[in-house]
């Protein structure tokens, strides 16, 4: 069986009511297409995160009511498990646990990476590195404070107690280390962002390259300005991580650029960046890869045909000549 990946893009319009005011006939077909029947459509907490930034609670069921009118299947994080259980179901315990990771301190650890990572692609952030890293500091160690005296409350009954004392001797050799977590070195003054690569002679070709050299070629002249740069001494080397990289230099190339850079009132284009990596992620574990977003369509498919990767990134209207 098939499994199909649908772009935020096209599951909000193939909505009931996204589709009887658009009459678009390509969305239309696609989803009966993907109804159940010969095809399983998959989602992950990508989705989720951008039906949560919905404002208002109506319009955020109605895509939770398609996913299960799709008879969609949830792909966990990490454990990239498939989950049937009702969308709603799901959504409610994607809700809950978004709260626990609020109480644990878990995302004033990702607020502050985040902002470091907007700060090195050369937004403006008002804190220096120096400042970012002690913010990073003091979040990861609250986070692992809360999380020794969570383990503190363990039953016997839940955990035994070698468990829980291996547990304690873990977090706290991770507390320790924070002493010496290294932080970034960068002068406030230094010019970030991808706007010098870009202007190398070489890269303002790559937009003329077939799909599947343009990442080779990108690699190329990369290690042409950093010789000294080696993406395994920050990354591990699994298929996620590699996807990671490939779209990293797509985009600091500007190769149909999505203006992650860029400011614009009420959007937010690096995290709508960094959603469409972890789409693409997603969609190298199915069949199809299917959005409305010609740049992104082409960004995943120079992306696939450089790993290797058997995923067809089409449009809907291609995408219901396969299914």
């Amino acid at each position: 069986m098939p499994y199909v990946y649908l772009d935020q893009n096209v599951l909000s319009d193939m909505r009931e009511r996204a589709l009887s005011e658009s009459h678009d006939e390509d969305l239309r077909a696609l989803k009966t297409l993907c109804t159940p029947r010969d095809v399983e459509v998959l989602y992950t907490a990508t989705h989720l995160r951008e039906v949560q930034q919905i404002p208002h609670e109506k319009f955020r069921l109605e895509h939770i009511r398609l996913l299960n009118g799709l008879g969609a299947a949830y792909l966990t994080p990490v454990t990239n498990m498939l989950v049937r259980n009702h969308p709603k179901k799901v959504w409610n315990d994607f809700i809950e646990n978004e709260y626990q990771n609020a109480a644990a301190g878990i995302d004033s650890v990702m607020e502050a990476q985040d902002l470091i990572n907007r700060k090195l692609c050369g937004l403006p952030v008002d804190q220096t590195f120096s400042d970012l890293n002690s913010r990073l500091r003091v979040s990861l160690r609250l986070m692992l404070e809360d999380s020794l005296a969570q383990i503190e409350n363990v039953s016997a009954t839940e955990l035994d107690k070698d468990q829980v004392e291996s547990v304690k001797i873990q977090i706290s050799d991770q507390l320790s280390s924070l002493e010496n977590l290294p932080g970034l070195d960068v002068p406030d003054d230094q010019e970030l962002g991808p706007r010098p690569f870009r202007q190398l002679e070489k890269i303002k070709e790559i937009e003329k390259c077939p799909a599947a050299q343009v990442i080779g070629l990108i690699e190329e002249i990369f290690r042409e300005s950093n010789p000294d740069f080696h993406w395994s001494s920050y990354i591990d080397d699994t298929p996620e991580n590699k996807i990671v990289v490939c779209y990293s230099l797509l985009n600091w190339a500007g190769y149909c650029a999505d203006d992650f850079t860029s400011i614009k009132r009420g959007k937010d284009r690096f995290n709508a960046s960094n959603n469409d990596l972890a789409h693409v992620q997603s969609g190298a574990r199915c069949s199809f890869l299917i959005s409305q977003d010609v740049a992104f369509l082409k960004k995943a498919d120079a992306i696939y045909k450089h790993l290797n990767i058997g995923t067809l990134p089409l449009a809907p209207g291609e995408a219901i000549k396969h299914l």
